[in-house]
């Protein structure tokens, strides 16, 4: 599900489309985590930790598979019955056996902490989805998945976001919190009610006022984070062609060599 969130068929009929670049949050995650590609050097980069994509994966379905239910069976169904399907059968991504059992119960735990209480009689009106409007005035296409998203009863407030994450990390929260901002202001007119991000290795949770947060600043940054996106796209894709080129020249020149 999801798609083009704040939009009316009306508005389309009226309106050409005009196309812009789309800027996904989970291309910034990537990039603040230190996952790029490739650097603008040419030297190859690490990436993200196999292990760390893995225990996203889980989160991620794990809440899915479990807000997909009826309150009523949601409070009957133990989340960490849920978590073991999704969870990764073996432990070869991980740094250790040890690690691997480490992180297993300090997400299982957190979930489990959590999920009992968290808006037990209520029905989340994102899940699991991709969402994009569109921000004019920064020419760009602004693409978001939300875990999990609820209605607001606060007038002049949309939505209740709430995000997942393995580990707390500064950049991505920040960069989050602004892009939700973004988001909720062109796709709805207003603030979100509460932004939560969730760091389920140390249980900290970061809360945040819709409202408190300028929507100038947040444009100012959303501005900044697509031109350095596209500037790290583009290195990545000169650095991808350079590199077929190479392996281009090295398989025909070397085939007829050795003929």
């Amino acid at each position: 599900m999801g798609g083009a969130a704040g939009s009316r068929e009306t508005d389309k009929a009226e309106t050409p489309e005009v196309r812009f670049t789309r800027l996904n949050d989970f291309r910034m995650e990537h990039i603040m985590l230190g996952g790029s590609e490739s650097l603008g050097s040419g030297a190859a980069a690490t990436g993200l930790p196999r292990w760390r994509q893995q225990v996203q994966y889980a989160i991620g379905h794990t809440l899915n598979d479990f807000y997909s239910l009826q309150p009523a069976v949601r409070r009957e169904t133990p989340i960490q019955f849920l978590l073991e399907r999704r969870w990764p059968p073996k432990s070869s991504a991980f740094p250790s056996l040890m690690h691997y059992w480490d992180v297993k119960t300090a997400v299982g735990d957190e979930l489990m902490r959590l999920a009992p209480v968290n808006h037990t009689g209520e029905i989340p009106v994102m899940l699991y989805e991709q969402w994009h409007t569109q921000v004019p005035e920064l020419s760009v296409e602004l693409a978001m998945i939300f875990q999990l998203a609820w209605n607001s009863e606060r007038s002049g407030r949309c939505l209740n976001i709430q995000k997942f994450m393995v580990s707390g990390h500064e950049d991505v929260i920040t960069g989050f919190l602004h892009m939700a901002n973004v988001f909720c202001h062109k796709a709805y007119g207003m603030p979100a009610d509460t932004i939560e991000i969730y760091s389920l290795m140390d249980g900290r949770r970061h809360i945040f006022d819709g409202a408190g947060i300028p929507l100038t600043e947040s444009l100012d940054y959303v501005r900044l984070l697509s031109v350095f996106l596209n500037q790290d796209h583009t290195a990545d894709r000169n650095v991808s062609v350079a590199s077929r080129r190479n392996e281009k020249s090295e398989t025909a020149y070397g085939g007829f060599g050795l003929m």
